[in-house]
């Protein structure tokens, strides 16, 4: 079987299942070998040999999604099914591309607003508070980032799924269970490059700086520290969709790439947010399962202690009668031999 066929079969990649093979030294069919054995030729063979590393006569392949719950295999299973229809089919939709949002979502409209908001002179904007999603963007990347949150709104709308602004963050609840979701931009910090007018300025400064020292009833004390800051803040114009808190073995962060763009992502952000709340669900529904067990555990350990107790409380009381007993005999003994 070809190794494509096969990987499909573990849901993994190709190149991930030769790379498996490589490691526990499988050998694998050359390049050409399936379409020359299709063609009817008889190419070489790879010979396997005995291993004798007990260790590698058993190999997992796929064991994160064997381990996941059952719910969420189902989840899985159920959007790769829809994923292999729409690669049958595809619909005739236009590439995605990105375009300023007139009429935003609801859940995000205020959070949309926020961030227009920001003025020409600020590098970077923050929608965290009240009634907002809590999203972290530089200038540039403010239209795309309002892209992202009204298409991933109406692509849960559309899957019975509420968007929810929480003020630091946004989450999507389903009953006791809930996802907590982080829109933000990636930034690095480096060292800042004074200009011209910042040294000046901070010559400046140091001369009132030494002429308070010579006068300090005259001059007064200007401000300690340099002119201009010490680091900047770089914003990469990249992207970054994240699902806080653990991750149950599944996919929790979609990012800008070199090959793919966050607004081309939502549909895999909605599977993964459904996928997530099945797994948090089916981690709730266990643990609640093992606290009732462990409950009744305790209960019946409860009655056991209680039924020794009793059961004690009843030994010395009889034991108690028989001292009794033996004491009024040991009169009766005693003024039988008097009188």
């Amino acid at each position: 079987m070809p190794m494509s066929r096969l990987a499909a079969e573990f849901t993994i990649s190709d190149v991930g299942l030769k790379k498996t093979c490589q490691r526990h030294r499988i050998p694998t069919p050359p390049r050409g070998y399936w379409a020359k054995l299709e063609a009817g030729q008889k190419p070489k063979q790879a010979i396997f040999v005995e291993v004798k590393d007990a260790r590698l006569n058993q190999i997992e392949i796929g064991a994160n999604a064997v381990a996941l719950p059952e719910p969420v295999r189902e989840v899985i299973a159920a959007r790769r099914a829809e994923r292999k229809l729409e690669r049958l089919w595809p619909p005739k939709l236009d590439p995605v591309a990105f375009e300023p949002v007139t009429a935003p979502h609801p859940a995000v409209h205020e959070t949309i607003k926020a961030l227009r908001r920001c003025k020409p002179t600020e590098a970077a904007v923050e929608a965290i508070g009240d009634g907002l999603c809590g999203v972290s963007v530089g200038r540039k990347s403010i239209e795309r980032a309002a892209f992202v949150l009204d298409a991933m709104a109406r692509a849960l709308s559309d899957r019975g799924r509420q968007l929810e602004p929480s003020g630091p963050a946004m989450q999507v609840v389903d009953g006791p269970d809930k996802v907590i979701i982080v829109l933000k931009e990636r930034s690095r910090t480096v060292d800042h490059v004074p200009t011209l007018e910042e040294l000046a300025a901070d010559a400046r400064r140091d001369e009132q700086r030494q002429r308070h020292y010579r006068n300090p009833m005259r001059w007064p004390l200007p401000p300690f520290g340099r002119a201009y800051p010490s680091k900047d803040t770089l914003w990469l114009g990249e992207l970054v969709l994240q699902i806080e808190g653990y991750s149950e073995g599944v996919r929790r962060t979609w990012a800008d790439g070199r090959s793919q763009r966050l607004e081309g992502l939502i549909p895999s952000i909605v599977d993964g947010i459904e996928v997530l709340l099945a797994a948090r669900k089916a981690r709730r529904e266990d643990s609640e399962e093992r606290e009732r067990r462990w409950a009744e555990l305790q209960r019946r350990r409860d009655l056991a202690r209680a039924r020794q107790e009793r059961e004690k409380a009843r030994t010395e009381f009889f034991e108690h009668l028989v001292e009794l007993r033996r004491s009024a005999d040991g009169l009766r003994e005693a003024l039988a031999v008097v009188a």
